[in-house]
Formats: structure tokens, sequence, C-alpha cells
């Protein structure tokens, strides 16, 4: 089992290297730092206005959490961008192998085209190349550090096809057709499970927290008319069903969230940078169905 302060250390770096892909020009620790000040203002500001402790506690996580979903998400994006741009790059440079041009012209063909952050990358190795690495590393290395999972398969398959004697234009002109393949399939996938991330996503963090809200104001309003209309009537604890409600919203929604993954990615854990996000937009929207409730209403508010 691997030390723990390892791990965490291995961790630190992955995230430093991502943050560093966002292009910011402040330190990885300034800019943790600052979303550090910003959570506890904002959870000191949900605390002074009444709030449940639990929203504020979770306004602190959820803020503190930009610092690395932030990165995380540029990186995704890179990556994405990435996986977009392949199939026609690979096309390219079989076009210029076909042509007659070697490696290292086909490369820099591509990585002066217009092919975002994969040209990018294949500059920087267009630069390796020149200084006298093999073909084999420099495209391996720039799959690897890419982060592209389609990307890095594609390497290997180049790689492999090469050094056992196949031609490398026709089998990038042959892989730049099933990545373009995948990617569409990926669309398709995408497309198809768009209802059903949205009815999850509305239904968990913005209908039924507003419903409950709404509805335990009410039912607070009530409960009070009757203990004062009826003084030996015992009275129901509301702050317990609070509580109740506010800890099945925080499952329902990681639930939700792990919901999503399933059915957009196939992968449970996808979005669990987002819950925290999602958990206290849930909780405003309850809170704002209790405020909304009350105006309506009338009465005290209900104070645990």
């Amino acid at each position: 089992m691997k030390n723990p302060i390892v791990y965490v250390g291995e961790k630190y770096a992955e995230m430093r290297r991502y943050y560093a892909a966002t292009g910011f020009t402040f330190a990885f620790e300034l800019f943790v730092g600052m979303f550090f000040v910003v959570a506890v203002a904002t959870a000191l500001l949900l605390s002074m206005l009444k709030l449940n402790p639990i929203v504020s506690g979770m306004a602190f996580i959820a803020i503190l959490s930009l610092s690395l979903t932030i990165p995380i998400s540029i990186r995704n994006s890179r990556i994405d961008a990435i996986d977009a741009a392949l199939p026609d790059a690979l096309k390219h440079m079989a076009l210029v192998l076909k042509a007659g041009g070697t490696v290292e012209s086909a490369l820099d063909e591509v990585a002066h085209a217009d092919y975002g952050p994969l040209s990018a990358d294949l500059l920087r190795s267009l630069h390796q190349l020149r200084e006298g690495k093999t073909f084999d590393d420099v495209l391996l290395d720039c799959a690897n550090n890419s982060g592209s999972t389609l990307f890095r398969r594609t390497a290997t398959i180049v790689v492999d096809a090469k050094r056992a004697g196949a031609g490398v234009a026709q089998v990038m002109a042959e892989i730049s057709e099933d990545a373009r393949d995948v990617l569409r399939i990926k669309r398709e996938r995408h497309s198809r499970t768009t209802m059903h991330v949205l009815f999850l996503s509305v239904s968990s963090v913005f209908l039924s927290p507003f419903i409950f809200g709404f509805t335990l104001s009410i039912v607070n309003y009530i409960n009070v008319g009757i203990s004062g209309a009826m003084p030996g009537a015992g009275q129901l604890n509301m702050c317990d069903l609070n509580t109740l409600l506010t800890v099945f919203l925080v499952l329902q929604t990681l639930i939700a969230s792990f919901a999503i993954g399933i059915i957009r990615e196939g992968k449970i854990a996808r979005y669990i940078l987002y819950v925290p996000l999602m958990v206290l937009a849930c909780l405003l929207i309850y809170e704002m169905g209790k405020w909304l409730s009350l105006s309506i209403v009338g009465g005290k508010g209900l104070v645990c």
C-alpha cells in the first residue's frame, strides 16, 4: 500500500500541473488562498443571516472546492478539444506523408495549423524531434502528457504499426476515421442522455428542495396555529423535521450526481467534484422555498 504522504504529494504535484494548464499567472497557493478567504467570508455571512449551519458549512466546502474544480474542468475542456481535433490532424499528417513528406514535415504542418491545444502539444513535440528524440518517443510522450485517452491509444497503435513495418500514412488515415466514429458515438450518447440528465438535475437540485422548503413553512405555520389554539396539544418538533429533510436532500443530490455520471460517461464518480456545488445550490433553493412560503402565509420563520 502506498504511503499516504507520498500519495498526497503526488496528487498535489498533479494538481499543480493541471493548474499550470489554466494559463493563470499567479501561484497555485495564492489561487487556493483566495478561494479560502472567499469561502470563510461566505460561511460567516450565511451564519449571520441565521441560516442552517449545514448550509454555511456546505458553502465553505463548495467555494473551497472551486480551487480544484476549476483547474480540472479547464483540463477536461482541453482534453475534449484535443479529442475533437485529433481525427482531422491525423488525416492532415497522413496526406502530407502520402504526398512524399517526412515525419518532421508532417508534424510541422499540423503543429502550425489551427488545431487548438493539439497544435500546441505537437509544436513542443516537433522541437523535441529536432533535438534528436525518435518519432516514436515524441509521439508517445505527447499523447501521455495530453491526458487524452483517445490520443494515447491512437499514438500506441501508430507506433506499434510503424515498428511492425506498416505504412504510417495509411495507418493514420484509417485511425482518423475510427477516431471520428468514436467521437460521433460519444456525441450521440450525450445527445440521447440530455433529457435524462436534465430531469435528474432539475428534480434533485431545484424542484424537490423548493417543494420541501415551501411545504415545511406551511406545516410550521399550521403547527404553531394548532399549538396556540390548543395549548394542551403536543407540538411537532419542526427542527428535527428540518434536519431530516436537509440530510435527505444532501443524500439525494449525491446519489443524483452518481446517476448522472453513470448515464453520461459510464463512470459513477465522473462528477464527484461538482457535488459540493450541487449540494449548496440544493440547500439554498430549499431555504428560498421556506422564505417564499413564509412571505405568503406570514407568521414566524422556523428558527433552530
